[in-house]
């Protein structure tokens, strides 16, 4: 049978306005996410103009920065054998620690470039840490029938930081230097973790697993669970093809495209990339709406219709300067609507089915198949732009990355789920 959603109107059940921990952490992840993108429009400023990096380095201190995200599978494993409200606390300490140095050193005349790699490098590991944590202790924080309220406002905080903190760094900016600016992001990290430690609730001890002492097959595990659930798989699958060809592909290539072949000024570039965030608010503000009007599955589907079919608006831009920035502009904004919409749906799903003990290792899995295929896809698509030319690399990659997707989840048990599961499915045996 499966969990009967609640009405949004019924004042027997408040959700989460009232529970005091959840708006915690939703305070301390918001003030966090504004100074993290304070950070990514400060950070390449203080390599380029404080220590005159070149563009080799400045693509390099970019790859010291994701570099971590190679180590998501061990991290889920780890942080399924630990409490994770104390992973993010620390790494929340440690964020602001590593990035105090950067004014610290500027202010005293020594800061150099091999220092900023080495504060990105452990900024990295220490956001993969966060990062997995936050995903895997939601659910236990708050009841599974709030789970989709509690992803719905942390995804609205995500997309509100993104229009939120470039606007806060441009105006910090004119009245301090770059290196100065990232005390803004090491205060929203001590703010994070003084609300985290506020939390009152226990969080339950983590539950021994099978595979203990066991990295590999801790790993091996999770990915076993993911593949054999069949509203998993499809969304894993179809996530990793949309990240080779639309983030990968699609995105390396974006700029050129728009600057080359459509002859757009750079200066439209900022506010066509704009025309997103509205959306992405949007989309974050109704997505538990649509999970418990419409179902989490045809909402999931039709996201991924609507949203990839939009994609192909970018290569198929034409005509005069006016229309194909129109055009970009609408691609923009449902597309980042419905990738909101698509998230809150997908990451309550797999909060609610995972087992407990698994949450690290299963979120660690779906996050490396989202995101390990898109450096390929920048590659391939770079060296398919140079040999065939820009529009028919990104009409090709945007044409399979939007409809492989679709029929992945076409031909899955997705587009008939029209509740969420009743709980937890246990994983099979290992086979002996």
């Amino acid at each position: 049978m499966a969990l009967q959603t609640t009405d949004p109107v019924d004042e027997a059940r408040p959700g989460l306005r009232h529970h005091t921990d959840f708006l915690k952490l939703w305070a301390g992840t918001s003030s966090s996410l504004i100074g993290s993108q304070v950070t990514v429009v400060a950070l390449p400023l203080v390599a380029v103009i404080l220590l005159d990096a070149t563009e080799l380095e400045v693509g390099v201190l970019g790859a010291f920065l994701r570099l971590p995200m190679v180590l998501f599978p061990f991290v889920g494993v780890w942080v399924d054998r630990v409490r994770r409200r104390q992973v993010m606390i620390w790494s929340d300490v440690a964020r602001a620690g590593v990035l105090a140095s950067i004014p610290a050193l500027y202010l005293a005349d020594v800061l150099t470039l091999a220092w900023l790699y080495a504060v990105v490098l452990v900024l990295g590991l220490f956001s993969v840490l966060f990062e997995i944590a936050y995903r895997s202790y939601l659910p236990s924080l708050v009841e599974t029938e709030h789970l989709g309220e509690g992803n719905s406002k942390l995804q609205l905080s995500d997309s509100l930081s993104k229009t939120v903190g470039p606007g806060l760094a441009g105006i910090l900016l004119g009245w301090f230097s770059a290196a100065v600016v990232i005390l803004a992001d090491v205060v929203s990290y001590v703010a994070s973790g003084i609300a985290l430690a506020l939390i009152r609730k226990p969080e339950p001890k983590p539950e021994a697993d099978a595979e203990q002492g066991n990295m590999l097959g801790a790993i091996w595990a999770g990915l076993r669970w993911v593949m054999a659930q069949p509203l998993i798989r499809p969304l894993a699958l179809a996530s990793a093809v949309y990240s080779f060809f639309e983030i990968g592909v699609l995105q390396a290539l974006y700029v050129l495209f728009v600057l080359q072949e459509l002859e757009i000024p750079a200066t439209w570039v900022g506010f066509i990339l704009a025309a997103g965030g509205p959306g992405a608010i949007i989309g974050a503000w109704v997505s538990v709406r649509l999970m418990k009007g419409v179902g989490p599955g045809p909402t999931m589907f039709w996201c991924t219709v609507i949203g990839n079919s939009l994609l192909l608006l970018v290569p198929l831009a034409a005509g005069p300067r006016w229309l194909a920035a129109t055009m970009l502009v609408v691609s923009q904004f449902f597309v980042n609507l419905t990738t909101q919409i698509f998230l809150v749906n997908h990451i309550t799903l797999l909060q609610t089915i995972t087992p407990p003990a698994m949450q690290g290792r299963v979120v660690a899995t779906i996050w490396s198949l989202g995101l390990v295929p898109a450096p390929l896809g920048a590659l391939l698509g770079g060296v398919l732009g140079g040999a065939i030319g820009l529009r028919p690399t990104m009409l090709g990659a945007a044409a399979i990355g939007a409809f492989v997707p679709i029929l992945l989840l076409l031909f899955s048990p997705i587009p008939r789920l029209r509740e969420m599961p009743e709980g937890p499915v246990e994983p099979a045996p290992a086979a002996t």
